[in-house]
């Protein structure tokens, strides 16, 4: 029986907008920014690194001024990430609300970063007048954890954090990369090719475990 549902962040829980970020970090200085965040994959250079935590918010914003040619501050660069964000799933949080009425544990794992994740955990994002993070159990982010998806090891912590038994988990994800090392862990997994309009089939999929 499953109890446990972990969502990602863009693309599961959120819709993204790929095109509007990169235009973000171009205008703040970022030579050839789309370089950078391939749609599909991690990021790459520093902005995986802050992603994943192998350097520092300091050390980031520093080599960020550095590859601008300009001092860049935590709220330019929180601007920029945030360009990510159009809107959430249509019905996300009423659907939050529910599963956690049925009994389910309900928990977020994204790849992420401090700046974007000084809007979702912060106060002022409550698009129905509660904070955003105040739906789930835990928030669980690779730059605090220091390991992203798709390695194994950031399921198996969560699991272990979470005092979560892997049967009784599903995780989802709309990179199938990303699911390979939840299986691995022992989850079972969904994949959301549509994130505007995945929730109904997520559900007859839980039913059907």
């Amino acid at each position: 029986m499953i109890k446990n549902l972990i969502f990602d962040w863009g693309g599961v829980l959120s819709v993204s907008q790929h095109e509007e970020a990169v235009k973000r970090f171009a205008a703040l200085g970022v030579p050839n920014a789309e370089n950078y965040f391939e749609e599909g994959k991690n990021w790459g250079g520093i902005f995986g690194q802050v992603e994943d935590g192998t350097i520092s918010i300091e050390d980031f914003l520093k080599q960020a001024s550095d590859l601008c040619g300009k001092d860049i501050t935590f709220e330019q660069i929180a601007y920029a990430w945030w360009g990510f964000f159009s809107h959430l799933a249509p019905g996300m949080l009423k659907q939050l609300e529910e599963w956690k009425a049925q009994g389910y544990n309900v928990y977020m794992l994204t790849n992420n970063n401090p700046f974007m994740m000084s809007y979702i955990r912060g106060e002022e994002f409550a698009p129905e007048g509660r904070p955003f993070y105040t739906y789930f159990d835990k928030l669980y982010v690779s730059c605090d954890i220091g390991l992203a998806k798709p390695d194994v090891a950031i399921y198996e912590y969560v699991l272990k954090d979470g005092n979560m038994k892997a049967e009784e988990t599903i995780f989802v994800d709309d990179r199938q990369q990303n699911l390979v090392g939840a299986k691995e862990a022992g989850m079972a997994t969904f994949f959301v090719e549509d994130s505007e309009n995945w929730i109904e089939a997520f559900n007859q999929y839980l039913k059907s475990l």
